[in-house]
């Protein structure tokens, strides 16, 4: 839409590199935006892993210009004699790896260790001999993050969940639900997660639409984060009907934020997060932003 992206989540993770989840069309730009040109190409030169929920093309369109872009990065190091960059590790749907593939075979240089997210279901951690490498070399070494994913339910029969769990220094564990309707399994997954990053496409009054087209609603999203223990959630993913704010005053009371653009939360901010809710609210109210919805519908 005009004034929100579409799902791109960068995850990082200071001086053991970044992962990126979902990496819809424009996450470059973005990541280009916030930290500025040199800034977003040394967080792309440090970017260890991208994992994709599903093949909608607003959760992975992105991901070809963040590989080009790396591409060059490499070929630069090559023609200046520096180390080799590290291969970028991809985790996804079986249909990705085909995608891929093709786009390989028209650019040069696109490197990757390609994993399938049903390798990384509970009790399934990187089986197979192709995983194996990436386990022992990039994600239990070098990023200290386990990453444990689940099936969804979304009108993609490969859709997926993840969860991320610091192994090094203080436990935390960050869940993000990508596309889906509220599920046992993406619960069962995020037993006590520090954050919960879920999907809230519709307003609770729509929530036909929201069964309909498998998505979740505000209040679903946060049941799940409810039920899963979740110390805060913060929601996402919200329908072009909402242009500028979902409806805030649905989240009253609750341990959540919503999420924007460009917006950077560090772990030490999350007991502030449900404080944003109430001056956003006036600010919202001030700008006329809800107002708008109302007199569309």
């Amino acid at each position: 839409g005009k004034y929100r992206n579409v799902s791109g989540i960068f995850v990082d993770l200071f001086d053991r590199g970044g992962i990126i989840l979902d990496c819809g069309e424009g996450s470059f730009g973005q990541l280009l935006r916030k930290y500025g040109r040199a800034g977003g190409f040394a967080k792309l030169e440090a970017l260890r892993c991208v994992w994709v929920s599903h093949m909608h093309a607003d959760h992975h369109l992105g991901l070809l210009r963040v590989l080009s872009h790396r591409a060059a990065l490499a070929r630069q190091r090559r023609e200046k004699g520096e180390p080799a960059l590290e291969k970028l590790t991809v985790i996804g749907p079986p249909p990705l790896r085909k995608w891929l593939g093709i786009y390989q075979a028209i650019e040069e240089g696109i490197e990757i260790d390609f994993v399938d997210n049903a390798r990384l279901f509970p009790g399934k951690e990187w089986v197979g001999a192709d995983s194996g490498s990436v386990l022992s070399g990039l994600l239990a070494e070098r990023l200290q993050i386990k990453i444990t994913t689940v099936h969804v339910r979304h009108s993609c029969r490969d859709a997926c969940g993840v969860a991320l769990e610091n192994t090094d220094g203080p436990p935390w564990k960050l869940v993000y639900s990508g596309d889906t309707r509220p599920c046992k399994e993406l619960v069962a997954l995020g037993q006590g997660a520090t954050l919960l990053i879920h999907e809230a496409t519709f307003e609770n009054t729509l929530e036909d639409d929201a069964k309909f087209k498998q998505h979740s609603t505000t209040e679903e999203a946060l049941r799940i984060g409810r039920q899963m223990g979740a110390y805060r959630t913060l929601l996402s993913h919200f329908s072009q009907r909402y242009a500028k704010a979902p409806v805030l005053s649905e989240l009253e009371g609750a341990n959540a934020g919503v999420a924007f653009d460009l917006m950077a939360i560090n772990l030490s901010d999350l007991p502030r997060l449900p404080s944003l809710l109430a001056p956003l609210s006036r600010l919202c109210k001030l700008e006329g932003w809800q107002t708008e919805y109302e007199e569309e519908e």
